[in-house]
């Protein structure tokens, strides 16, 4: 295995992790989305409205940190590459901008989360 193999691995093994992590946070999204449906339908609760809110800060706060843990992979992958002359700067620099909205929006996301804090419905919008 050359250094940039390894390189290269080491950024797709901490992209899987990450990639674990948003579906994890989706899984979350989803069962508070559920958890909304049963409370318009009058039903027994998965979740208090207090847990409820917690779940959903804390939630989009790993979601920043995966939006940013992205960014932080795209710039390295974009280093890496131009090291050894495999850098395609278009691409690179488009991956990268994708991350950095992507964090614009988990920010947005989590702006909501903590500006809708105490209120009966929960905003739960998808990054």
């Amino acid at each position: 295995m050359t250094n940039y193999d390894l390189e290269e691995v080491e950024l797709l093994n901490w992209q899987l992790i990450l990639s674990l992590l948003f579906i994890l946070t989706t899984i979350i999204s989803i069962s508070l989305t559920y958890n909304q449906i049963l409370k318009h339908n009058h039903k027994n609760l998965l979740f208090s409205s207090t847990f409820e809110q917690d779940i959903l800060k804390i939630n989009r706060m790993v979601a920043t940190l995966i939006a940013v843990g992205f960014i932080i992979i795209n710039v390295r992958d974009k280093k890496v590459k131009q090291a050894y002359n495999l850098c395609d700067e278009v691409t690179a620099n488009l991956q990268i901008s994708a991350s950095v909205v992507t964090f614009i929006a988990s920010l947005i996301v989590l702006y909501v989360a903590f500006s809708n804090s105490g209120e009966d419905d929960i905003e739960n919008p998808e990054i």
